[in-house]
Parts: structure tokens; sequence; C-alpha cells
């Protein structure tokens, strides 16, 4: 099963390589926020920042939901009162 994993993590590596090889252009017109033209990048470097931004988004989203659940499944049960 390990050699399985780095065989896929290669993969993709080699994919990505080839794709930010093949689209190592500067988008025209320059890329601008908030109309201010940014830094001059690679199309490439663009698209696998967004992918990362993305990416940790939803990581810290799902460690702040198993953060939560871990802290009340740990809490205390409160008393229940007999009527």
């Amino acid at each position: 099963m390990t050699k399985l994993k780095v065989f896929l993590l290669l993969l993709l590596g080699i994919l990505l390589t080839l794709f930010a090889r093949e689209n190592w252009h500067y988008p025209q017109p320059a890329v601008k926020l908030f109309g201010f033209d940014l830094l001059p990048l690679p199309q490439s470097l663009i698209i696998y920042g967004c992918l990362l931004l993305g990416f940790f988004s939803g990581w810290l989203a799902h460690a702040l939901k198993i953060r939560k659940q871990k802290r009340a499944a740990a809490a205390p049960k409160p008393a229940s009162t007999p009527e």
C-alpha cells in the first residue's frame, strides 16, 4: 500500500509540474486587485495559490470542527434534576 501511495504522489507531482510548464505565461491583461496591479506572476502560480488557499481553509475548518467536537465530548455532563 505504501508503494502505491508513493507512486500516486509521484504521478501527481509530475502532472502538476507538466501543468505548470505548459501554463507558464503571464496573463494579459495583468491581474488587478482593488485597482492595483499585482506582482507579475505566471498563471500557473496563481492557480496553485488559489488551490492551496482553498485546501488550507477547508483543512482549518475541519480541524476547528474536530476540536469543538472533542471539547464537547470531554466536557462534564450536567447532572439531571429528578422531578
